[in-house]
């Protein structure tokens, strides 16, 4: 091996190493919910390592959270930019990799979450088609099954007028089912059944097939959950008006 060659592959063992161990004390922070603590040090290995794409995941993951716990609407849109920009350029670099595809569909859909309903139908193939994909390559994994339930749910909701637009967009417009909606919101809670979101849009499926008995089940089980984060407060308040109404 050239004598250079052979120091510089040292240089970056070693600089991979460091890396390794900065990022699981950065992991123990992001389980811990400590957002704004992982934030800074994953700053620092960007600055050094911009093209490192366990970085830039790292940093996507925590600028979404920042987002789902920002009070102020402002820091919310910021943080969820910044989730997508970080991921996109993961993405760029290794778009084969399972963890950085899950994380794309879910920059991804946050950020068409606050556009027009017509940007949000452009979108919904792609996000249709990811999520696919990374259910193949982590089938075990909650997130994308919940995203599909989601994704059945909301277009298969869509009025006339947005079924126009997406007429207009599509030769072949994307269409939603409740039933294939019920099939990915069971199976995201089999995998995880602590979720209160999957309760919540599993709940309203069971509502738009005529099942309300099974659709207060699944409400009266998702309220005991935790609610971390503003947007589980927001799905926390909905369904206990829908079990206030009911009785």
């Amino acid at each position: 091996m050239n004598p250079s060659f052979k120091f510089h592959y040292l240089i970056l063992f070693f600089i991979n190493i460091l890396i390794s161990q900065d990022l699981s004390e950065i992991d123990k922070d992001l389980s811990n919910l400590n957002f704004k603590k992982a934030l800074i040090p994953l700053e620092e290995l960007n600055d050094s390592n911009p093209n490192n794409t366990d970085i830039l995941l790292r940093l996507s993951i925590t600028h979404h959270y920042l987002s789902e716990e920002a009070i102020v609407k402002k820091e919310d849109k910021e943080n969820a930019q910044k989730a997508y920009r970080f991921i996109e350029q993961a993405y760029n670099l290794s778009s084969e990799d399972p963890n950085i595809l899950k994380w794309y569909v879910i920059a991804l859909g946050k950020t068409v979450e606050e556009e027009s309903i017509r940007k949000q139908i452009e979108q919904s193939k792609n996000i249709k088609d990811l999520s696919l994909k990374v259910i193949e390559l982590l089938p075990d994994d909650e997130f994308c099954y919940n995203i599909m339930g989601q994704w059945h749910y909301k277009l298969a909701s869509l009025g006339k007028a947005s079924r126009r637009i997406a007429s207009f967009l599509f030769s072949e417009p994307p269409q939603g089912s409740f039933e294939k909606a019920k099939y990915f919101l069971e199976k995201s809670l089999e995998l995880n059944p602590d979720y209160i979101g999957t309760y919540y849009w599993l709940g309203k499926t069971h509502l738009k097939l005529s099942n309300e008995k099974k659709a207060y089940d699944l409400f009266n089980k998702g309220v005991l959950l935790e609610r971390p984060f503003k947007r589980e407060e927001r799905l926390f308040q909905d369904m206990k008006n829908i079990i206030e109404k009911n009785n």
